[in-house]
């Protein structure tokens, strides 16, 4: 008997901590879709400030999220050295399209971490190839109330078996009539960390295509505090119905 009432109290304990978090994770899946939709068409600014180097961006990106297969596909409009180069990723295919040779690379999973042509971005980070809400589990660290928003924020802890590079991340995100906003993301490269390695903030909320979006991203890296890399959304389309076409790489010619 006094084994299955243990049972009773793990099994209803089990399911009252999955109840207990599952709002969190549906409130980080809305704030990482906030820009992306069902599909969403956008032009943006990538501005790259190194102690080495400035490099200004103008790019095109498409995403489909309409089933498991997940899309995205981001074109370079400008400058014209390297007008035309292509990232693709198809499910878990991730592929790069070089125009002046004509050539077509398959990305290996050990290069997701690596840099986006240069930037304080990642591959993984434009790619979508890590998706907070499936591969870590949540914890509410925090929540308050500011100018009629309700602010939280949330640990994150991979999962056992999760393919991922950060072993800590710190979701701050915001309620405001209805919707979830991504606020700001800090990651952490070991669990006991207690000194972040890079932070992505999101600011400048305007309305686009009938919907109020942040429109300013911005990535900063902790020993490096006078560097970052600014992507600004100049338009954007929401839930249009994109072309299977476009994301095969018979469409990178």
């Amino acid at each position: 008997m006094k084994k299955l009432f243990f049972i009773i109290f793990i099994f209803f304990s089990y399911h009252a901590l999955a109840k207990s978090t599952e709002p969190l994770g549906q409130w980080i899946d809305s704030a990482e879709r906030i820009l992306r939709a069902k599909t969403s068409a956008s032009v943006l600014t990538m501005d790259i400030n190194k102690a080495d180097f400035q490099r200004d961006f103008v790019l095109q990106v498409l995403t489909d999220d309409r089933n498991d297969a997940q899309k995205v596909m981001v074109k370079m409009l400008g400058p014209a050295l390297w007008r035309g180069n292509v990232t693709l990723k198809v499910d878990d295919r991730i592929s790069f399209f070089e125009p002046r040779n004509k050539r077509t690379t398959v990305m290996s999973s050990s290069m997701l971490a690596s840099s986006w042509m240069g930037s304080h971005f990642s591959n993984d980070d434009l790619m979508r190839e890590t998706d907070l809400a499936v591969h870590y589990s949540y914890e509410l660290e925090k929540s308050w109330q500011s100018e009629g928003r309700e602010h939280h924020l949330i640990a994150l802890s991979p999962l056992p078996s999760a393919p991922v590079v950060w072993g800590k991340v710190q979701y701050q995100l915001y309620l405001e009539d209805g919707r979830v906003f991504p606020e700001k993301v800090t990651y952490f490269r070991r669990a006991e960390d207690t000194e972040s390695e890079r932070t992505l903030s999101y600011s400048d909320v305007q309305q686009m295509d009938g919907f109020k979006v942040p429109t300013l991203l911005e990535m900063r890296i902790s020993d490096k505090p006078d560097e970052y890399t600014r992507m600004q959304y100049k338009k954007i389309k929401f839930n249009t119905d994109l072309a299977a076409s476009k994301f095969t790489e018979q469409a990178f010619q």
